[in-house]
């Protein structure tokens, strides 16, 4: 079957990410336009797919249409949901940050707790071994650590659960004051560090670049990183700092698995510090790998243990 083909010509842009744009349609329909540059015509097939399988199984998202050709791009055409991202909301009414936080973090455990059957959506692992790929392909990095990095990947639990890839406030909608997830792209089953990782990355070390918070999630560096605390501490069920510390800790370094690849496309380090920032990636990998790859809330139940501890 032909792919339809439409214009931008005249069309509302309502959100820009690193993976794409966002356009309005109609009164009932955008389109999710892709970056050539992350994104394969065979990862929008996953898209569609992972946002089908989701929405069957009762995970609150839009549903995904058809995939269309945009000029020399593709797009995705879903459902317009009348409603603004989570950012776009605490710009209007910052006084609900913690109450958002709470409820983006019950949301992320009642995700945790959703079961797909095999093969009904992808090993989250292998997108990740999408950023390895990458690494292996900068030449930035000796193959020690490429072969390290993959280790470390196949080292997660395979686990049957769903995994968003990439939550944060940019990517929660809420409509008639209902969260429902949009951008799918990496929606997997896998271990709740997959996600844990990403969100953590966005709100806690993204965050620090001027304007990168509220470029990706509409919300200032300040409100990000308030948003985490509140965020993790629902999350884990726990107000010890002991704890929120030992999870961060593991957090910080599986973030290196996309850190290491992010060096060779970030417009945030000149090209010509590149390399020098990436041996500065690659020391701290080498220095932590050992001792992250064996920790227990990774390999055994996860942050689900961390969570389910008692007070004391």
């Amino acid at each position: 079957m032909d792919m339809r083909e439409i214009s931008l010509e005249g069309l509302e842009k309502i959100t820009t990410s690193q993976n794409g744009k966002v356009y309005r349609m109609n009164e009932e329909q955008i389109v999710k336009v892709f970056n050539p540059k992350t994104t394969s015509i065979e990862k929008i097939r996953r898209e569609k797919e992972a946002a089908k399988q989701a929405f069957v199984h009762g995970i609150p998202t839009a549903i995904s249409f058809d995939i269309v050709k945009v000029g020399d791009r593709y797009g995705l055409v879903y459902e317009l949901i009348n409603a603004k991202t989570m950012g776009e909301m605490l710009q209007e009414q910052p006084g609900r940050l913690e109450e958002y936080a709470i409820r983006m973090a019950k949301l992320l455990k009642e995700l945790h707790s959703k079961r797909f059957e095999g093969g009904e959506l992808p090993d989250g692992r292998l997108n990740l071994h999408v950023w390895a790929d990458i690494v292996e392909q900068s030449g930035y990095y000796p193959i020690e650590t490429v072969d390290g990095l993959r280790n470390l990947i196949d080292s997660i639990p395979l686990c049957d659960t769903f995994v968003h890839g990439d939550y944060n406030p940019g990517n929660i909608m809420i409509s008639d004051d209902e969260l429902v997830l949009i951008d799918m792209g990496d929606a997997a089953v896998g271990h709740p560090v997959i996600d844990l990782m990403s969100t953590y990355q966005l709100m806690m070390i993204v965050a620090d670049q001027p304007d990168a918070a509220m470029k990706n999630m509409n919300i200032s560096s300040k409100q990000a990183k308030k948003m985490w605390d509140y965020f993790i501490r629902e999350y884990l069920g726990t107000e010890e700092p002991e704890r929120i510390e030992e999870a961060e800790e593991i957090l910080r370094f599986y973030v290196l698995i996309r850190g290491l690849a992010g060096v060779t496309f970030s417009t945030l380090v000149e090209d010509d510090r590149k390399k020098e920032f990436a041996k500065r990636l690659n020391d701290l990998f080498q220095k932590g790998i050992d001792h992250f790859r064996l920790n227990p809330l990774v390999t055994g139940d996860g942050f689900h243990e961390l969570a389910s501890r008692k007070n004391t």
